[in-house]
Parts: C-alpha cells; structure tokens; sequence
C-alpha cells in the first residue's frame, strides 16, 4: 500500500479541521436561533415582539371588525375602554417607536390577515423627530396607503393628522418651533392625499393644540404621548364617525 506524503496528510488533516469548524458553526447558529424562537433571546425588538404577539392574535381575533395601526400612540389607547360599546370590536395595532417605514412593512400582519372592515392610521411624528423630511415621510406613507387600497379596495380608512407636541419634549432635543412647523406641513400633505384617495381625513391636530399650535399641557404628561383626558378628546372625535 502507498504511504501518503507528507503534504496529502497535512491536505487531509486541514479539510477535517475546515468540516470541523463548519459544523461547530452551524450547531451553535441553530441554537441561537431557537433561543430566538422561544423568545428567550434578549435581542429580540419590541417591534419583533409585538409583531410576533399579533400573528397568534389573527388565529382569534374575528375579521370585519375595526383596526387600529400606528406608533406608542395608538399602542397605548386603551380602546376596548373608549370603544367597548360598538358594534365592531377595536384591535390595536399600535407599536411604541414605530415609523412609516415600519407600519408598511407589517401591514398583510397587522391588517390585511384581519381583513377589517374600518381602519384607523396615526403615523408619523417618530420619522420627524428622527430627522426624517416630510418628502421622505409621504413616500412611505404614500406606499401604505396603495398598499391597503389594492389588499382592502372596499375597506373603510380614516387617517388622523400627526398630534402637536409641547416645550416638555425639548428636553430630549427636540427643536419644538421646527418640529411644529414640519408637522403642520406633514397633515396638510396628508390631507391632500388621502382625501384624493377618496380616504377620511381627520384633524385631530386643532384639538390638542393651544394658541401656539402646541399640545396642551392638560393633554399630556410627556409632552408627546396624550394621558387620559387626551385620549378622551381623541374619542369624542373619532367614536361618531367609526358609529356611522
């Protein structure tokens, strides 16, 4: 029998090592990943948690009712609260943090797996407060709303205007006078487009804002977020019209 030199078994020996490492790699991939899987990975986003929580949702929740999508303001609206006595059950379809860009990816997961029958969409001042310009916001915003006209042609939509904020909101940086100016832009070119989608508008805007086009203070504890008795003005605007 021929003896291996000495480079054929330092060849074989690096090939074993290579197989080696391939399979190390792959064991320890597939287990981080079921770690994921079961929710026990700490990297796991809200986003993705939420996201994961409304896919076992749709296995329950009925279809035709009326869904609520957007950002931590529509996340905490306690809707069965305000809305307990329609006819339609409400979902909340609400992610804290989110932005347009993230609402259009999970819209077959948040809407369109539920077909509902009424829709409500706030969206957008967590693009301009991560610096986002208002032509970049309507392009996103733009795609949602193509996206539910094609997936939901007989959907009834109603989107709200983007909510003033206040001085309190400063303290994180935020550039209040420029912020207002972009979000007044912002529901004005929202306006325009949804209403030629032959879509709702509504200007919750003019409701929570003072004479310097600011949140009222009553309205908020954070300056952004509306408490409870903003939450109750939201209501009173918007419960006559998902009635009728």
């Amino acid at each position: 029998m021929k003896k291996l030199a000495l480079k054929d078994i330092l060849y074989l020996v690096a090939i074993v090592v290579l197989l080696i490492a391939l399979i190390t790699v792959s064991v320890l991939y597939g287990l981080e990943r079921t770690k994921k899987m079961d929710g026990k990975s700490e990297d796991i986003s809200y986003y993705d948690k939420k996201c994961a929580a409304f896919e076992l949702e749709n296995y329950n929740f009925s279809k035709g009712q009326i869904v609520f999508i957007g950002d931590s303001i529509t996340d905490g609206y306690p809707l069965d609260s305000f809305y307990g006595d329609l006819a339609l059950k409400t979902y909340n379809r609400g992610i804290s943090g989110d932005v347009t860009s993230g609402v259009y990816r999970r819209l077959k997961l948040s809407l369109f797996d539920l077909a509902p029958t009424k829709i409500v969409l706030m969206i957008g001042i967590n693009d301009i407060n991560m610096g986002r310009t208002n032509d970049e916001i309507m392009v996103n915003y733009t795609s949602i709303i193509e996206d539910i006209k094609t997936n939901l042609p007989s959907v009834d939509v109603t989107c709200l205007s983007v909510l003033p904020m206040n001085s309190i909101v400063e303290q994180y940086g935020v550039d209040l006078a420029k912020a207002t100016a972009q979000i007044k832009d912002l529901n004005g070119r929202i306006k325009t487009f949804v209403e030629g989608k032959g879509y709702r508008y509504i200007d919750l805007f003019t409701h929570f804002a003072d004479e310097n086009d600011h949140l009222i203070t009553a309205y908020s504890n954070d300056g952004l977020h509306p408490n409870n008795a903003g939450y109750v003005v939201w209501t009173n605007v918007l419960k006559p019209v998902l009635n009728s």
